[in-house]
């Protein structure tokens, strides 16, 4: 099919090429060298080139397991860090946060890569058998690995390349199985096949808020995502203070009113096939949904500061006592619980199996094992794990897999927040697997169903090739045998005939 206009205008040749300069200049800013034989968290070199959501492979070649990298979606603004207690306390009293802007990352054009185009999805709904879907509640690191999610469960063919050090690419290079996820009444885009059959539906900036996608066969799961800012539901973002900010009708500023737009939105882009009775609803058996939820790093930079433009933050004066470090975490610790028990209630009306996952998320590139930054998100982890856990919810622990990673000499950064794709692709491989340990059977994520059923369907393909083959020969022989049956029919009778003029001649 033809593509936008911007794809037109240079061929895939001249992206790759431009790719190809671009890595040879890129230098990811790593901790410490990494060691080539030392294996990534149990991740090998295998599993992620079965799970190859870019084949720009320079850091796999270089750290054969893959480079982990940081992630901070937070990373949308830059503040300053030289406020007293007092004034934090007053911020921290405000019904609305505001962050100044952020630094610039690898977003935009020089994201980009080389998108192929894909089939409009065939299905409409989700069988009761599959995958769990997966609804992601985060930053702008969670939105990185969530289109490399989206990336990874399309068929290699039909997979983007993007260049390693990838955060937000345009809308025109983003996987095609991708599409905005929260739509107001009238607007169509979200239930739409395919947001790319002919220009991309998408609004401007509209990805980096909320957006899904759809996998290439019933089986497999959907994928949601909406960005969050602060974990209190009734605070509000000022969305012209962040770079990539935008407002989405039918998306609320304020926390509360925001997940349940995303609960709601999501519940309906992955519907359950119509019941016995014709419906869709509560008496069809909908598929399990995991939601991930992760909203560390504009917590602390909203009320502790995202440092100045170039210098990394000092949380030394906010959090310099045992009082003032005391008291941040229990600002932390009761919004975060108030966002648990609200996420809990909303997804309880959507009548449909579900499984709560707090995600603990890594420290700054500049953060010092030593200094009281990392303490404090080590101390706001061991907060997250126990506002899920002591709900009966779960509690998945990135910090302390990369912490691993950079003890094994695997850790890097993209830049001073955010993972490259194949950072993402590690977690989302690191996620799989623990789904497969912590959570019930049925809220596995994993496309071991839809693998199955396309082998069995390419099984049934081959078989039926071979069927008809075998029936197409078999009735070229049986009309190859009639032709020669026919033909010594018909030579036996112009002999007879030949004998029969010869006779009456003599």
């Amino acid at each position: 099919r033809e593509r936008g206009a911007e794809r037109t205008l240079r061929t895939a040749e001249e992206t790759r090429q431009e790719m190809k300069t671009r890595e040879s200049s890129f230098a990811p800013v790593a901790v410490r060298p990494a060691d080539a034989n030392t294996p990534l968290l149990g991740v090998t070199a295998e599993r992620m080139k079965r799970f190859d959501t870019t084949r720009t492979k320079h850091l796999a070649t270089k750290y054969g397991a893959l480079a982990l990298v940081a992630c901070v979606g937070a990373a949308a603004a830059f503040g300053g860090s030289g406020q007293d207690t007092s004034s934090i306390a007053a911020a921290m009293a405000l019904p609305e946060l505001s962050s100044p802007q952020a630094p610039r990352f690898a977003r935009g054009p020089s994201c980009n890569g080389v998108c192929p185009s894909v089939a409009a999805r065939d299905f409409d709904a989700y069988p009761e058998e599959g995958s769990a879907h997966v609804l992601m509640l985060g930053d702008s690191t969670d939105r990185a690995w969530h289109f490399t999610f989206c990336n990874g469960i399309l068929n290699d063919a039909d997979r983007c390349e993007h260049p390693v050090e990838c955060v937000a690419p345009t809308v025109n290079f983003l996987p095609n199985n991708m599409q905005p996820l929260v739509c107001a009444d009238g607007d169509k885009r979200c239930a739409a096949k395919s947001c790319y059959e002919d220009a991309p539906c998408w609004h401007e900036k509209e990805n980096e808020m909320a957006a899904a996608c759809h996998p290439t066969s019933p089986y497999g799961p959907a994928l949601g995502f909406v960005h969050l800012f602060e974990p209190d539901p009734e605070s509000k973002q000022n969305l012209k203070l962040v770079e990539y900010g935008r407002e989405i009708d039918g998306l609320p500023v304020m926390t509360g009113p925001r997940v349940n737009a995303a609960v709601r939105s999501f519940d309906k882009f992955a519907p359950a096939e119509k019941a016995q009775d014709g419906h869709h609803g509560r008496d069809a058996k909908k598929r399990p949904v995991v939601v991930v939820v992760d909203v560390m790093h504009w917590w602390v930079g909203n009320h502790l500061g995202w440092g100045a433009p170039g210098a990394p933050p000092d949380w030394s004066a906010q959090l310099g006592s045992d009082r003032t470090f005391d008291a941040n975490l229990r600002r932390y610790r009761k919004d975060l619980d108030a966002l648990v028990e609200h996420v809990d209630k909303a997804m309880k009306g959507t009548g449909r199996p579900y499984r709560l996952v707090g995600k603990a998320n890594h420290d700054w590139h500049t953060f010092k094992p030593d200094g009281v930054e990392h303490r404090f998100l080590s101390a706001m982890a061991s907060h997250v794990k126990r506002a899920f856990e002591s709900k009966k919810h779960h509690f998945f622990d990135w910090r302390a897999l990369t912490e691993k990673a950079k003890s094994d000499n695997m850790w890097e950064m993209a830049d001073n927040f955010h993972q490259t794709v194949e950072g993402s692709k590690h977690e989302t491989l690191a996620f799989m697997d623990w789904t497969r340990t912590a959570l019930p059977e049925k809220f596995a994520v994993n496309q071991d169903v839809q693998l199955a059923k396309q082998a069995e369907e390419e099984e049934a393909r081959r078989s039926a090739e071979e069927t008809e083959r075998k029936a197409r020969e078999a009735k070229e022989e049986k009309e190859r045998k009639e032709r020669e049956a026919r033909e010594a029919k018909e030579a036996k009778a112009t002999l007879q005939d030949n004998l029969a003029d010869a006779q009456k001649m003599a």
